[in-house]
């Protein structure tokens, strides 16, 4: 009986600790299990507040307590810092931190109130000294606006201007203005004696003209002060045209007679249609007279009468010459071209295109006999205009 017992003792005590086994180890796997998923939360925490939080920024503490006063520098309470390399995120009324070239010079009490601050500061040093209106002033110099660190004690504006207005500015404005002076480049005139041409006969093979020449320069001001100015750029607008006249000396003879038909041939002008552009008699002729040159023909019409284009062309000009007169002169192409002088008032402008029979003026009013001097040219050398002429358009 007694072993009996004992062995029923010993299979109790045994389910006992099977049990307290079992417990202890339900109980370690729930505390290992709790710990894992603490570890996992706050890894994910941390990566979470590192994600949200802001990078620390640098900010140079300014002694707001004694601000400097109008022209003076003010003192910094620590070195300034240097520009940080990351791309900033300024809110406009976040405080702001300017660097130039990547050093810390002011905090200002918000992005709007840095961005005013430096365009009045760089409208100031664009305005002072003898500066020219029109000159275009940027800066020379690396400007950033960072956002501020919050411990970081703000400037006043009017303090800021004074200050970086002020001798000891660390910003460098450069204003460029440029200026052009012109000179007139000269030509020369020839004149020279032509034997082949009839005397009296005057022949402008080259019309002379002066030429345009430009220099533009630069003046280079740094915060208003003007540095030694430096030639730019000189250049020809246009090239000068020498002048250059033949003269006729060959004599007439005794027996000589001028006719309607004196003169050349204007070969040239033969592939044009001409038209009278006025009916009337000619009263002097192409030619000689009394040891001078008629270059054209005049002909007679009425005080006021109307004087139309005698080919299609483009006029040159139009303008008082001399003893022509109020003269109109059309281009007709291949380097003929006619005038009409004696005019009263002229109809077209110089550009204009014309077409055969448009009115281009009057001819004189008050002369006793008003009449019409008519040139043809080639060239720039005279030809009879009668060559081109119809029979039917003059009288006489």
């Amino acid at each position: 009986m007694e072993q009996k017992e004992r062995k029923k003792s010993d299979v109790s005590r045994s389910g006992i600790r099977r049990t307290i086994v079992f417990a202890v180890a339900f109980v370690v796997l729930l505390a290992l299990a709790a710990a894992g998923i603490s570890i996992i939360r706050g890894a994910h925490f941390r990566r979470s507040t590192a994600e949200l939080s802001p990078a620390p920024v640098p900010g140079a503490a300014w002694n707001a307590t004694q601000p400097p006063s109008d022209g003076e520098t003010p003192e910094p309470t620590a070195e300034p810092t240097e520009a940080p390399t990351e791309a900033p995120t300024l809110q406009p009324f976040a405080k702001t931190e300017i660097f130039v070239d990547g050093r810390s010079v002011a905090v200002i009490a918000s992005r709007e109130a840095a961005e005013e601050l430096l365009l009045s500061v760089e409208n100031y040093f664009g305005s002072i000294g003898d500066i020219p209106a029109d000159a275009v002033t940027e800066p020379d110099c690396k400007v950033e606006l960072w956002p501020a660190a919050d411990s970081a004690q703000s400037m006043s504006y009017d303090s800021a201007y004074a200050y970086l207005t002020g001798e000891d500015t660390p910003l460098r404005y450069r204003s460029v203005a440029n200026y052009v002076e012109e000179r007139i480049i000269p030509h020369t005139e020839t004149v020279y004696e032509d034997p082949k041409l009839m005397r009296g006969l005057r022949i402008v093979k080259v019309y002379g003209r002066d030429g345009l020449e430009r220099t533009v320069y630069r003046t280079v001001y740094l915060n208003g002060v003007k540095q030694q100015p430096e030639a730019a750029e000189t250049y020809t607008v246009i090239g000068p045209v020498d002048g250059e006249t033949a003269v006729g000396t060959r004599d007439y003879g005794d027996d000589f007679v001028l006719t309607p038909d004196f003169g050349s041939n204007p070969v040239a002008a033969y592939s044009f249609d001409f038209i009278s552009p006025v009916k009337g008699e000619v009263d002097k002729f192409f030619g000689p007279y009394d040891g001078g040159f008629h270059h054209g023909i005049d002909i007679a019409c009425g005080a006021g009468e109307e004087i139309r284009a005698a080919c299609e062309g483009r006029v040159v000009s139009v303008m008082e010459r001399g003893a022509y007169g109020l003269l109109v002169e059309i281009e007709h192409g291949n380097s003929v071209s006619t005038r009409y002088a004696k005019l009263s008032s002229a109809c077209v402008s110089i550009g204009d295109a014309v077409s055969q029979g448009d009115l281009l003026g009057y001819a004189e009013q008050g002369a006793e006999q008003a009449h019409l001097h008519f040139e043809l040219r080639i060239g720039g050398t005279a030809y009879n205009p009668l060559k081109i002429l119809s029979a039917g358009d003059i009288i006489g």
